[in-house]
């Protein structure tokens, strides 16, 4: 287990304020109705668009100059279909069994996917955020995760989107250990250490589909990751880690998609920056994701007709809690933060 992640540094001490900061938001009298997916804000600047669900902190469209950048939805009128969008905390991906050991105790969660038997994306999925701050370009939400039995800790989440006119959409996940439950039987607790609770543990992620003017399967799509962890045909659960070179899943130098399909999650990326890009139709720029985090998953929606490509930056690979590969652990009072960037290339 790692408590910091080179990519990832964790700030000790403080944390960051989960509470509203009113300072150049709007009037309340001004904020939207709340619908199916929360509340809906739109944000802009310069050619792009932006509007973003409070429910999941969920991007629901993002768009240059009309073209969309990632696979959007009728936040409306439906929820979103495959997470698209959604902030992924405590853990992307899947915890096996819905179930794992931690400091010598074990802890059930809520299968969400009763075809794999796994616990999916975390647990703020489907929680309604509240707006800290919103301006035209820069929308704050915050959101306090209870400690409960499956994780007993409390966490303080900030979601920050800033969208720019040259820069396109930075989005920052910070969260902040707001300490742990202590077990009192047969209510479970955080395993207690030497020095009392064991830290949280803990990793983020964030679910946009990228997205161009044709089917996929027409696009170039290039990624780094020089390895690609092989799964489970039932359960998804990792099973075995290769080389990318020579096979399908290589996406070093760029190709087209065409009837390929993937759902894993791939290693072996650059220290510090790195990006992936998909490119369309002629004429089209490519959408690219930037991130600095050291796992990153890759799925061609089959689910949803191949409209897109799942594109989430991980700092852990699927079913950390139970393998502890990569596992972020905040101490109380700790905190992370998470960032990525979408535009696109002229």
């Amino acid at each position: 287990m790692r408590t910091r992640p080179s990519s990832q540094p964790v700030a000790s001490g403080g944390g960051t304020a989960i509470t509203a900061d009113t300072a150049g938001a709007v009037e309340a009298a001004d904020e939207p109705q709340a619908g199916i997916n929360g509340r809906l804000i739109d944000l802009e600047a310069g050619p792009y668009r932006a509007r973003i669900a409070t429910c999941g902190a969920t991007l629901v469209h993002l768009r240059r100059s009309g073209r969309d950048l990632v696979l959007p939805f009728d936040a409306q009128a439906a929820l979103p279909g495959g997470w698209q969008g959604k902030a992924l905390v405590p853990w992307p991906n899947r915890v096996a069994g819905a179930r794992y050991t931690y400091g010598g105790t074990r802890y059930l969660l809520a299968c969400n996917e009763p075809e794999t038997g796994a616990a999916l994306h975390g647990l703020v999925g489907w929680s309604d955020f509240q707006v800290a701050r919103r301006t035209g370009d820069e929308l704050i939400l915050v959101l306090t995760l209870p400690a409960s039995y499956g994780y007993p800790w409390a966490l303080g989440i900030r979601v920050r989107f800033t969208l720019d006119a040259r820069e396109g959409l930075r989005l920052s996940i910070t969260t902040t250990s707001l300490g742990a439950a202590r077990p009192a039987p047969p209510t479970p607790g955080a395993p207690q250490g030497r020095d009392g609770a064991l830290p949280a543990p803990y990793g983020v992620s964030y679910h946009p589909y990228l997205t161009r003017s044709v089917p996929i399967d027409q696009c170039h799509l290039s990624a780094p990751g020089r390895r690609v962890l092989e799964t489970d045909p039932v359960t998804l659960a990792p099973a075995g880690e290769r080389g990318v070179e020579g096979t399908d899943w290589d996406w070093r130098e760029g190709r087209l998609v065409g009837p390929t399909s993937t759902d894993n999650a791939y290693l072996g990326l650059p220290e510090g920056t790195w990006q992936v890009r998909l490119r369309g139709g002629d004429g089209e720029g490519a959408v690219v994701l930037e991130a600095q985090s050291p796992w990153l998953q890759l799925y061609t929606a089959e689910h949803l007709g191949r409209a897109g490509v799942a594109v989430e930056p991980m700092t852990c690979p699927p079913d950390a809690f139970n393998s502890g590969r990569d596992l972020i652990l905040l101490e109380a009072g700790q905190s992370h933060e998470f960032r990525l960037r979408l535009y696109e290339e002229d």
